[in-house]
């Protein structure tokens, strides 16, 4: 794109990066500058020669063109770091709707005064060494023909130029991570860098501890708990290259890398990897560009692969590689228990008959328990205990939310009935809201096993700096028999005593109210069931669940992912869900409900205009939010489903200029989300 105006900003690092200032492009220049060149300019009144990066180009001044200055010159050599995290954060601009200033303070480290930390020389920062038994355990593997064929396949490309975009697929237990650490090797061997992402903190010092074994002081950690001042120390030393790897969350995937070779994103089917804030990023697809603009290779990691990215394979976009062989240990032995049931024979407890006597079995031969709960889903939908009927949109088919005043309402069209006192389908009147949360599963365990210790991690037990590194410590270490927690205990975790995992209530997450809570259930419950039997030790694990017979609980038991695809994606072409279609998802906040109102009703007619004519779309909306209000914000939402994504990219640049011209000085927000993972 050229243009006669450049927006340049001066110091991108710094804490108030809040402002860009417009300059002229000399004639000679337009077809060498783009997003991200460094240039000379002059600044301020005395115009100093200072040094700024394009961020934006445009053919409109934004001030008299007499009051605009010249840019000097162009950089010599000034093509950095620096400029390809600008490219970057244009893009991200473009694809997921955000102001450039939202989308630079995204992607570059701020500078801040930084209490330093103790580094030992031997290892990252204090309080990252991991667990030295991990250590010894993972410093001499070998890996097996599988891993092997998949490392060989990766050089080979590697060396020909060639910078793939894979999707490795191994079960749980099949050793991805130790894939991945020869993959990093190889890419370090040649003189590149690399950028591990991990979704989780809970699996932070385990995949650590692997990696340290192999690269030792050559890793830089990031994670949420670091502060801004420590992130950019980190950034620092790997832009210095003080460091071969950096592991951490999806803000890692923005390390200055200079030489940058590898980027793998492991559990890649995560919904942590989606920004909740703007812009709303998803660290996947941003990977990918980050990569194409660094001429490195992508790998992404899962035993349970997203649709989106399965697609991807399954279309050629991605290269697929298959781990179909356990490591160590064999998978589990897996049952469905029908609830329903359960309660026809009298059994109101939380804990099901079989599940009790496997517990019962494990304690007696001292061997350890994981007992998982889907919180997420906690009496958000309505269903009958007696048939397991659930009450469902008409038009969406996905789970209506119960609301205040006993009012169903979805999320994605606005439909709303009113709760129904007995069960349309059986007419019992055992329908409700229901769920259960871990402190009462704790209870029950100590209550049908007295003695037994257990360990409980969730949001309440996990809130300061290292309880999540002390929970699976301790756990590890076998001060406790009885594990029990939310979805952060079935990720990743390798314990080589559990012999029995228990999934409480797998309906819970089955009906989240929007598209993917199918895809998210067979996903906990096939990683879940990944956790028992890593070893010699067999493992069982027990599903309880009223709905015994939907695709996503069938499937889990037998960890059969390419019928769970074949099922899913045979639902999303129906409904025109992603990838089947791209959808857009428009939010439009206010703290004047009538604002907030109009506005969303005069967008939603601008959306329909930008898909006129555009055979396919469907448009739902404006309704209200999946939360209503919020922080006395009103909040509308309007939803365009469509297959091609330009068109889509054409709604947003039309909504958003409409919204700028007619309400941009109002008390209202309009924010996008490409193909949101949740509902908005």
């Amino acid at each position: 794109m050229e243009g006669r105006y450049a927006d340049v900003i001066i110091d991108i690092s710094h804490e108030k990066v809040d402002k860009v200032f417009q300059y002229c492009i000399p004639e000679e220049l337009r077809e060498k500058i783009r997003i991200g060149t460094p240039v000379n300019i002059p600044f301020g009144r005395g115009n100093a020669l200072r040094k700024g990066y394009v961020v934006g180009l445009s053919d409109e001044a934004q001030w008299e063109e007499s009051k605009i200055k010249s840019i000097i010159s162009i950089v010599e050599k000034g093509v950095s770091i620096e400029s390809e995290l600008i490219e970057l954060a244009a893009w991200i601009k473009e694809y997921y709707g955000s102001t450039m200033i939202s989308a630079l303070k995204t992607v570059t480290p701020v500078k801040e005064k930084v209490k330093r930390r103790k580094v030992e020389s031997d290892g990252p920062a204090e309080g990252i060494i991991s667990n030295e038994n991990l250590i010894k355990e993972y410093s001499g593997v070998t890996l097996n023909q599988e891993q092997q064929n998949i490392v060989n396949d990766f050089v080979n490309d590697y060396d020909q130029g060639i910078r793939g975009k894979y999707l490795l697929h191994g079960i749980t237990g099949s050793g991805k991570t130790e894939v991945y650490i020869e993959l990093v090797k190889e890419v370090v061997k040649r003189g590149k860098q690399a950028i591990v992402l991990i979704p989780e903190i809970a699996l932070t010092v385990q995949t650590v501890a692997r990696f340290e074994a192999v690269f030792k002081n050559r890793i830089s950690i990031i994670n949420s708990r670091l502060s801004k001042g420590e992130k950019y120390e980190e950034f620092a030393r790997a832009r210095k290259g003080e460091t071969d790897l950096i592991i951490g969350p999806r803000s890692a995937l923005f390390t200055p890398f200079i030489n940058l070779g590898l980027i793998i994103i492991d559990e890649e089917h995560d919904n942590a990897y989606k920004s909740e804030t703007t812009p709303k990023y998803h660290a996947r697809e941003t990977a990918l560009k980050r990569a194409s603009l660094s001429d490195a290779a992508v790998v992404l990691g899962s035993a349970t692969p997203s649709v989106m990215s399965y697609n991807m394979a399954e279309r050629g976009e991605y290269k697929l590689w298959k781990l179909n062989e356990r490591a160590l240990g064999q998978l589990a032995d897996v049952s469905i228990v029908d609830l329903r049931e359960e309660l026809k024979a009298g059994n109101r407890s939380i804990i099901s008959r079989e599940l009790y006597t496997r517990m019962n079995e494990a304690f007696t031969a001292g061997e350890q328990v994981m007992l998982f709960i889907n919180r997420r889903g906690f009496n958000s939908f309505v269903s009958c205990r007696s048939c397991g009927k659930v009450i469902k949109c008409p038009k969406c088919d996905v789970a209506l939310a119960l609301h205040s005043g006993n009012k169903l309402i979805c999320h994605y069209c606005g439909h709303q009935e009113s709760m129904p006192k007995n069960c349309p389908s059986c007419g019992s009147n055992l329908i409700g809201g229901y769920g259960t949360g871990t402190e009462k599963v704790e209870a029950a365990v100590k209550s049908l096993f007295p003695g037994i210790r257990t360990l409980r991690m969730d949001k309440d037990t996990t809130g300061t700096k290292n309880a999540h590194a002390d929970i699976i410590s301790a756990f590890r270490n076998h001060k406790a028999d009885c594990l029990i927690g939310t979805q952060m205990i079935v990720k990743g975790h390798d314990f080589e005593n559990v012999t029995v995992v228990g999934a409480i209530l797998a309906d819970l997450g089955l009906f989240d109210n929007d598209y993917e809570s199918a895809e998210r259930t067979f996903d906990l419950l096939t990683q879940a069931a990944g956790r028992a039997g890593r070893r010699e030790k067999p493992g069982y694990v027990v599903i309880q669940t009223y709905q015994p017979e939907h695709y996503a609980v069938e499937c889990s038991k037998s960890q059969d992912y390419e019928e769970f695809y074949q099922n899913e994606m045979a639902y999303r072409r129906i409904l025109h869900f992603p990838p089947a279609s791209h959808m857009l998802g428009l939010l439009i906040t206010s703290k004047d409900e009538e604002l907030a109102d109009r506005v969303a009703a005069d967008v939603a007619v601008k959306v329909k205009e930008a898909l006129e004519g555009t055979k396919g779309a469907v448009i739902t909306g404006p309704s209200p939010a999946y939360i209503g209000k919020i922080n006395e914000n009103y909040r509308r939402v309007i939803y365009a489903r469509e297959e091609k994504y330009d068109k889509l990219m054409d709604v947003i640049a039309e909504t958003d200029k409409f919204f700028r011209e007619t309400y941009q000085d109002t008390d209202c927000e309009l924010q996008f989300d490409m193909d949101p993972i949740n509902i908005i």
